[in-house]
């Protein structure tokens, strides 16, 4: 089982590898101006926030919030463009992390499954 620390670190983990890994992958300055990001990244991060969800006790899923917030980060701090409404928008960002959120509730749903096997 993960702990709160590691859902932490895997989250922000996912979204920064979502942003330096379809920048990569693409070219483009922004990794959701790719097709790539669409097609390939959120699904792979969606799979994985359902993983941190399966993984964890409690509601230490909660902690999938942090996907969006910490790409949003790496794209600024990537870019140089890191002004003085960051906090802000790290924050409004956390709303579009939901669909990362509910995918790990959805993996809170199999945790009986995998603790306690027929």
């Amino acid at each position: 089982m993960l702990n709160k620390r590691s859902a932490i670190l895997l989250s922000a983990a996912i979204g920064m590898a979502l942003e330096l890994g379809i920048h990569a992958m693409s070219g483009r300055r922004e990794a959701w101006d790719s097709g790539e990001y669409w097609t390939v990244g959120l699904p792979v991060a969606l799979v994985l926030s359902l993983v941190i969800g399966l993984l964890t006790r409690d509601r230490d899923w909660l902690w999938t919030a942090l996907v969006v917030p910490s790409q949003v980060l790496t794209m600024t701090v990537r870019n140089g463009a890191l002004g003085g409404l960051w906090p802000l928008t790290v924050l409004l960002s956390t709303i579009l992390s939901f669909p990362f959120v509910l995918a790990a509730f959805v993996g809170t749903r199999f945790r009986s499954r995998l603790q306690h096997p027929r």
